[in-house]
Formats: C-alpha cells, sequence, structure tokens
C-alpha cells in the first residue's frame, strides 16, 4: 500500500457489530451492535478483549510508521434492529425518528433512524469519535449517509475532534 503513494486509508466499520464473531465470512459491517466496543471477527481471538484491543492498536501503529493515516468508516446513522436496540432499551422512542403516525423513520433504508437532533444521541457521537480519535489514534471518519445527521450535530462533532487532531479527515455520504 505504501508503494502505491497511499496516506490515508479508510476501513469498513471496525466497531462491534451484531454477527457470529466466530464465523469470519464477509461483512460490510453496516449491521452495528456496540459502537464503541472492537469487532471481535477481525481478531485471533474474538472472546478476549485485550486481544482485540491490541491487535488492533498494532494494526494502526503499523500504518502510521509506514505514514499512512487510518479513516474509520462509522455508522451512526442506524442501529442493526430498533427494537431491543442498546437505545430503545436505555430510553425507549427517544434516540431514534419516527414518523407522525408513530413508526420508525426509514431515511437510512435499515428501517430505523437514529435522531442525531436529540441531545443524548449528540452527545453519544461525539463522545463516540472522541474516544475512537484519543484511544485508537484514528485520523478521521468517513460517515455513512452522514445527511441523515443535522448539521448542528456534525459541526459540534467536527469541532471536537478537531481539538485532538487538528488535521482530521471527516466526510461522508450527502444523502
Amino acid at each position: 500500500i505504501k508503494e502505491l503513494g497511499v496516506n490515508a486509508v479508510q476501513i469498513i466499520p471496525f466497531f462491534d457489530q451484531a454477527n457470529d464473531e466466530t464465523n469470519p465470512t464477509f461483512n460490510w459491517g453496516y449491521n452495528p451492535l456496540n459502537y464503541n466496543c472492537l469487532e471481535g471477527v477481525y481478531s485471533s481471538d474474538p472472546y478476549n478483549g485485550y486481544t482485540r484491543i491490541n491487535e488492533f492498536k498494532q494494526l494502526v501503529q503499523a500504518y502510521y510508521n509506514a505514514g499512512i493515516e487510518i479513516i474509520m468508516d462509522v455508522v451512526y446513522n442506524h442501529v442493526n434492529g430498533l427494537s431491543g436496540s442498546n437505545f430503545d432499551v436505555l430510553m425507549p422512542f427517544y434516540y431514534f425518528r419516527y414518523t407522525s403516525t408513530g413508526g420508525a423513520s426509514n431515511g437510512s433504508g435499515c428501517g430505523n433512524e437514529t435522531a442525531s437532533e436529540k441531545y443524548m444521541y449528540r452527545k453519544f457521537m461525539i463522545d463516540s469519535t472522541e474516544f475512537w480519535t484519543k484511544e485508537y489514534k484514528i485520523s478521521g471518519f468517513r460517515f455513512d449517509l452522514m445527511g441523515i445527521h443535522d448539521i448542528d450535530t456534525m459541526n459540534q462533532l467536527v469541532a471536537n475532534v478537531k481539538t485532538i487532531n487538528p488535521n482530521a479527515t471527516i466526510y461522508g455520504e450527502p444523502w
């Protein structure tokens, strides 16, 4: 990769996903389960959190040693499934958008759409990207369906990440 002159690599979502972590089959990573936890399927020992962390930090360090930044593909616009999701269990009907008839808004095409304009989901997104930036030295974020998030949240999130890494790259899909 370095020989190609690449200076940044975008990696598909590597947060915890709703899948069988012991069965390493291809997964795009668009089925978020636990946003601030590493996905086990990419680890040599999915049952050991320390192994997940150490291996991922070694990967990031190896790229940085080669002069290549890591961009994290993030999917904060929906979860794997609304009913029974961590957010829905924590506070039903708060973290998601709903239609005027009470059904789940489907702007993400996944049957649920998070509500970034709600104070606590906004805070979650900002805190989560801060965590990844500080703990794993992530250099930037590519937002899946960024247009679903409100502009105030995205502006606050970018400003916060830039206080940690002024050179951070943040971009996303405009839908």
